[in-house]
């Protein structure tokens, strides 16, 4: 999760990452001619080597599975005990090197500890408990504006079936382990989509709308990169989903 989603593996400084993957970007547009080359760093998650998998011998004498060279730019993939390797190469390709030199294993010694991991929800597809909004909220950048409903709004739409149908929506649901749910009855206006006016401004189509909205947010405050922010958005009259966002 603190590896962003389209920033490749490595963020700008030296960074370790120990296990899975778990952001689930469903796309990334290609890198910017001119990005900047590999950065240096390393992730150890489990993984078996690939068929056409190639030993290498380091310094010490450890024998290694390394993957096609050629494949993933500014990286080196190798296996090792089950475990892949990857390593960032920057701009001084000695720090790789000495990563792939330092690759070993000592039997039974204790696992590291990982530091700034990111906290995990127990049961991110368990429904949280419905609530009215009581104070304004703006978010997606400004975007997005939620309202508390009128004293008098009564949703036709129950809170539980707002909740299956986002799940509909998304065969694997919205759920993600990093991050934290609210369902919220509001009052929801959104900049986007609008309708554009023959002098060129804008109105939007959605604009005061009772609504359950799935708020997420990211369920560790203090750790960045840690989940990410989001809304699921049904009309609470007919059930008609009215948007997704997330940012």
């Amino acid at each position: 999760m603190h590896t962003l989603f389209c920033g490749g593996p490595f963020p700008a400084r030296p960074t370790a990452f120990v296990g899975p993957q778990d952001n689930r970007a469903p796309s990334c547009p290609a890198p910017l001619p001119g990005a900047p080359a590999g950065r240096d760093g390393v992730w150890l998650q489990q993984g078996s080597s690939p068929s056409d998998a190639r030993p290498v011998t380091t310094a010490s004498g450890k024998v290694v599975l390394e993957g096609n060279p050629g494949w993933g730019g500014p990286l080196k993939q190798l296996w090792y005990h089950r475990v892949l390797v990857e390593i960032g190469i920057g701009p001084d390709p000695a720090v790789a090197r000495a990563i792939f030199n330092s690759v070993g294993f000592t039997p039974h010694s204790p696992d590291s500890r990982a530091a700034g991991m990111c906290a995990r929800s127990a049961s991110p597809g368990s429904m949280p408990a419905p609530g009215r909004l009581a104070r304004r909220l703006v978010l997606d950048q400004g975007d997005v504006t939620l309202n508390p409903p009128l004293p008098s709004d009564q949703p036709a739409l129950s809170a539980a079936r707002a909740w299956s149908a986002a799940q509909a929506w998304n065969e694997s649901g919205p759920w993600e382990f990093f991050s934290r749910y609210r369902l919220i009855l509001a009052r929801y206006s959104s900049r986007f989509p609008a309708r554009q006016n023959p002098g060129g401004s804008l109105t939007p189509l959605n604009h005061n709308e009772l609504a359950w909205v799935i708020y997420s947010r990211p369920y560790s405050a203090t750790i960045a990169g840690c989940g990410g922010w989001g809304l699921v958005v049904f009309d609470a009259r007919n059930g008609q989903m009215i948007g997704s966002s997330s940012w």
